[in-house]
C-alpha cells in the first residue's frame, strides 16, 4: 500500500514567493530595456539622410551596332543641395549618356548584368566629367526609369 504524502504548509508559500520573484525580475528587466531604448541617444533611423535624386531628361542614343536605345535615368546624389548645383550641367550629362550608349551594343545590354554595367559606365562618365570641372564626385548611383531598345 502506498502512503500518501501530505504537503508541508511551507511548500505553497515558497512556490508563491518564487513566482513573485520571477515576476518582479521580468518587470524590472522589461522596464530597464524600455528606459534604455527610450532615453538613450538618437535612434539610428534619425541619422540616415534621405536620398536625393536628380531626374535626367529622356535621351535617345545610337549604339555601336546601329540600333537606338531610349534612356530615362535618375541620378542618386550625395546630398539634396547637389541637385541645384548639378542642374546647369544637364546638357553635358545628356551628351555623356549618348556617348556611353555609342560604346554599347544591344547584346551587351541583354546579357546578364548588362544594364547594371551600363549604369556603372554612365556613373563613371558623369563623375569623370564632374572631376574635370573641379567638382567632387556627387553621383552615387544610376537608376533606370526607362531603358528601351529599339529594333
Amino acid at each position: 500500500m502506498a502512503v500518501a504524502e501530505t504537503p508541508s504548509p511551507t511548500s505553497g508559500v515558497s512556490d508563491w514567493l518564487l513566482e513573485l520573484a520571477i515576476g518582479i525580475v521580468v518587470i524590472v528587466l522589461g522596464g530597464s530595456v524600455w528606459a534604455y531604448t527610450h532615453f538613450t541617444s538618437k535612434s539610428p533611423h534619425q541619422d540616415k539622410p534621405k536620398p536625393a535624386w536628380l531626374a535626367v531628361p529622356k535621351v535617345m542614343a545610337q549604339m555601336s551596332d546601329g540600333r537606338m536605345v531610349d534612356i530615362k535615368i535618375n541620378l542618386q546624389l550625395s546630398s539634396e543641395k547637389d541637385a541645384s548645383e548639378l542642374e546647369p550641367h544637364m546638357p553635358a550629362f545628356t551628351a555623356l549618356i549618348q556617348a556611353t550608349g555609342v560604346s554599347t551594343t544591344r547584346d551587351d545590354l541583354q546579357q546578364e548584368g548588362g544594364a547594371s554595367r551600363f549604369g556603372k559606365a554612365i556613373r563613371t562618365a558623369l563623375n569623370g566629367y564632374l572631376e574635370e570641372q573641379d567638382l567632387p564626385e556627387r553621383i552615387k548611383n544610376v537608376a533606370f526609369e526607362e531603358l528601351m531598345l529599339m529594333p
